[in-house]
């Protein structure tokens, strides 16, 4: 995968999910990449790149998107996130919140789905 093609990939990652690669972890995308490009049938990562670039290539860019998540639970197994939750961050919301008297919570990113259900 040249520079240019690593750049666009991680303009296109971050612009769809969110996802800041540093420039040394090219080696972790093309590995995440090759099961993509040779599902799809192209011999290089770069004709990957073309590919995504092409219209009609939404459902490759959502491919290539996931190929690059993290997938970690650390948050269901980890006692801080709750205590911050339980002590900062729900009595900064009801008070913030009390006229209305409704909380909204967004669980962005939940791997497994576990982390709606303990915050719930």
């Amino acid at each position: 995968m040249t520079p240019l093609d690593y750049d666009y990939l991680r303009k296109l990652l971050k612009e769809r999910s969110g996802l800041m690669l540093s420039a040394d972890k090219q080696y972790l995308v093309e590995s995440r990449l090759l099961p993509i490009a040779r599902r799809i049938g192209v011999p290089h990562l770069s004709d990957l790149v073309v590919k995504l670039k092409a219209p009609g290539s939404e459902p490759l860019i959502v491919d290539v998107g996931g190929s690059n998540d993290n997938n970690e639970s650390f948050f269901y197994r980890d006692k801080i996130p709750f205590d911050q939750f339980r002590e900062v961050i729900v009595p900064g919301l009801i008070k913030a919140r009390a006229a209305q008297r409704r909380i909204r919570i967004w669980c962005a990113a939940a791997s497994t789905g576990q982390e709606p259900y303990s915050l719930a």
